[in-house]
């Protein structure tokens, strides 16, 4: 009998001792430090919509660690234009168009501060950003950086970031064009080409910019650039950017497939000449391509 009885009190204390051992994942395993996410890689990209008045943007701010913070961390953000120039300095060259800060009267921020809940590892900081008077062509960025904490400690790397912006609206990215070019006063004299194009965002929600045919030897010719404005009702019209002589044109965008069925005319030379053909966006999966090639077969001209 008590041997019995020593053994269930020597069991007993073997339970207790363990109930008492902490398991590695009830505590903090890494140092509890906060930084912007995304700032390792130095720059974050972020879209802005030209189809709306105003558009929003965020950064988001972490703590790191292994356990979801037992307490509020209030973070406070700034601005540090001085990256923007060393940025420049370090990775564009000084005959290309440099990076540039925001003009101060397009955008803002809504809160002074940001602030991770206890029991999140991270929230967001937003930007509002008027795009109207933003250009196709100049190139942007804000700086941001984490200037005070309420607890914890600051990341040693991971606290200062550039906001790299990309205007964009419903219609711009990239695009092939399948389409054919063909002299209106010798129908013998035409060419079939096929080729990628970039749809620049521009102006407004509903405009995008769009080189012609040959544009290989630089990023911009002036003589090969128009607009095309798709209308309310999805048909297309075309203005010039700067030198190209575009007649007229027409045609409709379809948004169920976003797809441009397009013709223009203009001047070659002296001589007028019409493209005519399809527009479509680059598709992401075969069978997403293989809805589109049935499509423009369909449709063929």
């Amino acid at each position: 009998m008590k041997k019995i009885i020593l053994f269930s009190l020597s069991l007993a204390t073997l339970f207790a001792g363990c109930e008492k051992e902490e398991s590695p994942m009830d505590r903090e395993l890494f140092p509890q430090k906060v930084y912007i996410v995304g700032a390792r890689d130095q720059l974050i990209e972020r879209d802005i919509d030209l189809g709306n008045s105003t558009d929003t943007i965020a950064v988001s701010v972490a703590v790191s660690g292994s356990l979801p913070l037992s307490k509020d961390v209030t973070v406070t953000l700034d601005e540090n234009p001085a990256e923007v120039t060393l940025y420049n300095e370090r990775n564009v060259s000084g005959e290309a168009v440099q990076y540039q800060t925001l003009d101060e009267a397009i955008y803002s921020y809504p809160l002074e501060q940001v602030t991770i809940k206890a029991g999140e590892v991270y929230s967001t900081y937003p930007i509002h950003i008027d795009p109207a008077s933003l250009q196709c062509d100049s190139l942007y960025m804000i700086p941001l950086r984490l200037s005070s904490i309420s607890d914890y400690e600051l990341s040693e790397n991971d606290t200062t970031v550039l906001v790299r912006l990309h205007l964009m609206n419903d219609y711009s990215g990239l695009y092939y064009v399948d389409g054919v070019l063909k002299n209106t006063t010798n129908t013998n004299d035409s060419v079939v080409y096929k080729m990628s194009r970039n749809l620049v965002a521009t102006d407004n929600g509903s405009t995008v910019r769009m080189y012609h045919f040959n544009n290989e030897t630089k990023d911009y010719r002036p003589t090969h650039t128009f607009r095309i404005t798709i209308n309310s009702d999805n048909s297309l019209t075309y203005s010039t950017w700067d030198q190209f002589v575009i007649h007229e044109g027409g045609g409709v965008y379809h948004p169920d497939m976003e797809v441009y069925d397009f013709w223009y005319e203009f001047d070659n030379n002296g001589t007028r000449w019409r493209a005519e053909g399809f527009l479509y966006k680059e598709r992401q999966t075969s069978a997403e391509q293989e809805e589109l090639d049935d499509w423009l077969d369909e449709h063929g001209k």
